[in-house]
C-alpha cells in the first residue's frame, strides 16, 4: 500500500512539473535583450495556439508591447497574423480580421513579401468561414503566386490546403482532392506531421463526400495517427468527429453519436469554436435521424445562436436547413416557412457578395475595353488633322481676322489655364493633407486603440487567471496606450482647429524668461531619464506675440531635442534681436538631421515618424502644427543641422505685429 502511495505521488509531481509555467517561462526570458524577448514570446504565442489559445494571445500581446522598442518590424506582422489565426480558431472572425488587416499594413510598409503573402491566405480563411468562395479563393492563390515566387514549400502547402478546402464546399470534389494531395506531399517531405495530418483530415473527408466510406476511414485513421505524433489536439477532433459522419451515414447512430460527443468535448476543451459549431449541427442532424426532434431542436438552436455570434455563415445555413427539415417533420409548417426564409435569405446574401466580385470583374473589363476605343479614336483624329492640315492654312491666310480672334481667345484660355493649374496645385496639396490625416487616423490611431483593446480583452477574459503583477502589467500597458492615444488626439483637434482658421490668436506683451524657466521645469523628468542638461541665457526680454503660441511651439522643439539626443547631452535655450525681428532658438548636441529632410518636417502631406535614441516614438504632428502656429502669428521657423553633430531650430517673430 506505501509502495502504491509513493508512486502516485511521484507520478502526480511528474504531471505538475510536465505543466506549462507562464511565469517560469517569462523570467527565463527576462534576460534576453528586447528583440530576441519578441522573437521568444512570438515563438510561445504560437505554440501555444492549440494548447492553450488564452495563453498564446497573453504571451502574443506582450510581444506587440515590446516591439516599440526594437527597430526591426518584421516580427510584427507574424505575431499579428498569429493572433488573428489564434481569434478565428476561438470563432472571433472580427477580432481575426482585424489583425490580419494589421500584419498586412505592416508586411506591406516593411515590404515583407513573405508575410503579406500569409496575411492574404488568412485573409482568404476569413472570407471562406464568412461563405464567400470566390473572393476566398481570390486572396488565397494570390498568396501561392507569392509564395511559389519567394521558395516557401511551407506557405505553398498552407494555400494549396486552403485552396482545397474551398473547393470541397463548392463540390468540386476532384480539385479538392488534388489541392489536399499536393498539400500532404509537400508536408510530409518537409517532416510537417501536424499539416500533414490536416491535409490527410481533408483527403479523407473528400473521400467521404464521394461514398468512397472505406477508403475515407483508412486515411481517417492514418490522420489520428499523424495528429497523435505531432500533438496536434485539434487533429484529433477533426477526425473523430469525420469518422462519425460515416457512422451516421452507415445508419450506425449510437456509435456516429458518441464519436461527435467526444470530438466536441475536445474541442470545448481547446477553444476551438468553429470545430464546436459544426459538432452541434451534426449532433442535431443525427437526433433528426432518430426521429428524436426535441434533442435536435436543442442541439440546432445552439449551432444557429453560436453562428450568429461568431459570424461563420456557412454553419448558420446548416442549422437553418436543419431546422427547416425538423419542423417540416413536426408538421410545424410555419416554423419550417421561417426557417426556410432564413435559410434563402442567407443563400442570396452570399450570392450577392459572389457576384459583386464578378460584377466588378466585369466592370474593369468595360473600363479597359473602353479605354482601348477611346485611344483608337483619338489616333484617328490625329491621322485626320495631318491630312486637313494644308486646308488650315489655306483658310487661315483667308481670313485672318478671325485667326487674330482665335490667337486672342487662346491667350485668354492658356491665362485661364494657367490660374486653373494653380488651383488644381493648391487642390493637389490639400487632398494630400487630407489624404495623410486619413492615414494617419487610420493607421496610428489604430495602433493605441488595438492595444488597447487586446489588452482589455485579455484582462476580460482571463482577469481571474492572471497573476496580480501581469493584471498591474497589462493595466499599465493600457495606460501608456491610452497616454499615446490623448496625444494623439490632442495633436490632431489643434491642426484641424489652425486649418480651419479657428485659433484665437491673443497679441500681448511678456516676460519671455519667465516662459522658458516654465518650459525647463516642465521637461525636466523626460531630461533627466536621459541625463541631459537643458540651459538657458540671454532670455531677459520683453517679447510680443501670442503668448500660448510660444508655449506650443518652444515645448516642441524642446521635446524633439530630447527625443534625438543621446545620454548624457546638453539642450541650450537662447534669444537675440535685430532692428525687426527677435530670435529664440533651441540648440542641441543630438543626432541631426539631413539636409534633403528638413522641408519635409513641415508639412503634413509628407508626415514621418522616427525612432528617437532611446526607442522614443512620436505622431509626427508636432512640428507641422508648430509651423502653422507661428504663421499665424506672422513668424517662421528656421532649422540649421549637422548630422552627427546637432541641430538648431530658430523661432523668428517679428517686432511689430
Amino acid at each position: 500500500m506505501k509502495s502504491r502511495i509513493i508512486l502516485l505521488i511521484i507520478f502526480a509531481f511528474t504531471f505538475i512539473k510536465g505543466q506549462p509555467n507562464p511565469d517560469s517561462l517569462l523570467r527565463s526570458i527576462e534576460s534576453l535583450d528586447d528583440t530576441n524577448q519578441v522573437k521568444k514570446l512570438t515563438e510561445l504565442c504560437w505554440n501555444y495556439r492549440s494548447r492553450n489559445p488564452r495563453l498564446a494571445i497573453r504571451y502574443g500581446l506582450m510581444a506587440i508591447n515590446k516591439m516599440e522598442n526594437i527597430d526591426d518590424k518584421k516580427f510584427n506582422s507574424e505575431t499579428y497574423n498569429f493572433l488573428g489565426v489564434i481569434y478565428g480558431n476561438l470563432g472571433k472572425l472580427d477580432s481575426a480580421f482585424y489583425y490580419y488587416n494589421l500584419a498586412i499594413d505592416v508586411a506591406e510598409k516593411i515590404k515583407d513579401s513573405t508575410q503579406i503573402a500569409y496575411s492574404l491566405n488568412n485573409i482568404g480563411d476569413y472570407y471562406f468561414k464568412n461563405a464567400l468562395f470566390s473572393i476566398a479563393l481570390e486572396k488565397i492563390y494570390d498568396a501561392y503566386e507569392m509564395f511559389e515566387k519567394l521558395g516557401d514549400e511551407r506557405g505553398r502547402a498552407y494555400a494549396l490546403n486552403d485552396i482545397g478546402e474551398i473547393y470541397l464546399k463548392q463540390k468540386n470534389y476532384e480539385k479538392a482532392l488534388d489541392h489536399f494531395l499536393r498539400s500532404g506531399e509537400i508536408r510530409l517531405r518537409r517532416n510537417d506531421y501536424r499539416g500533414y495530418a490536416k491535409s490527410l483530415i481533408n483527403e479523407a473527408h473528400t473521400y467521404e463526400m464521394t461514398g468512397l466510406a472505406d477508403k475515407a476511414l483508412e486515411v481517417y485513421h492514418k490522420a489520428l495517427e499523424y495528429s497523435r505524433k505531432a500533438g496536434y489536439i485539434k487533429g484529433e477532433s477533426w477526425v473523430i468527429a469525420g469518422i462519425s459522419d460515416i457512422y451516421a451515414q452507415q445508419g450506425k447512430y449510437e456509435e456516429a453519436l458518441e464519436k461527435r460527443f467526444e470530438s466536441l468535448k475536445i474541442d470545448l476543451k481547446i477553444g476551438n469554436k468553429y470545430g464546436e459549431i459544426i459538432n452541434y449541427n451534426q449532433i442535431g442532424a443525427i437526433y433528426l435521424s432518430q426521429g428524436l426532434l426535441s434533442q435536435a431542436e436543442a442541439y440546432l438552436k445552439k449551432a444557429m445562436i453560436e453562428s450568429k455570434t461568431t459570424g461563420h455563415r456557412d454553419q448558420l445555413m446548416i442549422s437553418n436547413n436543419l431546422l427547416r427539415k425538423l419542423y417540416l417533420d413536426s408538421g410545424n409548417y410555419r416554423d419550417a416557412y421561417k426557417y426556410l426564409e432564413s435559410y434563402e435569405a442567407i443563400e442570396d446574401s452570399i450570392f450577392s457578395q459572389e457576384n459583386s466580385n464578378k460584377i466588378a470583374d466585369l466592370q474593369s473589363a468595360f473600363i479597359t475595353e473602353r479605354k482601348d476605343r477611346e485611344n483608337e479614336l483619338l489616333k484617328k483624329e490625329i491621322e485626320f488633322e495631318q491630312e486637313t492640315r494644308n486646308y488650315f492654312i489655306l483658310i487661315t491666310l483667308l481670313v485672318s481676322g478671325v485667326v487674330i480672334l482665335f490667337i486672342s481667345l487662346f491667350r485668354s484660355e492658356r491665362k485661364a489655364n494657367k490660374k486653373l493649374n494653380e488651383v488644381n496645385q493648391q487642390l493637389n496639396e490639400l487632398n494630400a493633407q487630407k489624404d495623410k490625416m486619413l492615414s494617419i487616423i487610420g493607421h496610428d490611431l489604430k495602433n493605441p486603440v488595438g492595444a488597447i483593446r487586446s489588452f482589455l480583452e485579455a484582462l476580460h477574459n482571463d482577469y481571474n487567471e492572471m497573476e496580480e503583477e501581469e493584471r498591474k502589467q497589462f493595466i499599465h500597458y493600457s495606460y501608456e496606450s491610452s497616454e499615446k492615444l490623448t496625444k494623439l488626439l490632442l495633436e490632431l483637434l489643434e491642426w484641424g482647429r489652425l486649418t480651419r482658421g479657428i485659433v484665437d490668436i491673443q497679441i500681448s506683451n511678456f516676460d519671455l524668461k519667465e516662459v522658458i524657466e516654465e518650459l525647463t521645469v516642465l521637461m525636466a523628468p523626460s531630461a533627466k531619464q536621459k541625463n541631459i542638461k537643458i540651459e538657458y541665457f540671454d532670455c531677459d526680454k520683453q517679447i510680443k506675440t501670442d503668448r500660448n503660441m510660444i508655449n506650443t511651439v518652444l515645448r516642441n522643439f524642446v521635446n524633439n531635442s530630447i527625443k534625438f539626443t543621446p545620454h548624457g547631452g546638453t539642450i541650450s535655450i537662447s534669444s537675440n534681436e535685430d532692428e525687426n525681428y527677435n530670435y529664440i532658438c533651441v540648440k542641441d548636441t543630438g543626432v541631426g538631421i539631413e539636409q534633403n529632410k528638413i522641408e519635409d518636417l513641415f508639412r503634413i502631406d509628407r508626415v514621418t515618424t522616427t525612432l528617437g535614441t532611446s526607442q522614443e516614438a512620436g505622431t509626427g504632428l508636432g512640428l507641422p502644427i508648430a509651423n502653422e502656429f507661428v504663421q499665424k502669428c506672422g513668424g517662421e521657423i528656421l532649422v540649421e543641422s549637422i548630422l552627427g553633430e546637432g541641430s538648431k531650430f530658430i523661432l523668428k517673430l517679428p517686432k511689430k505685429i
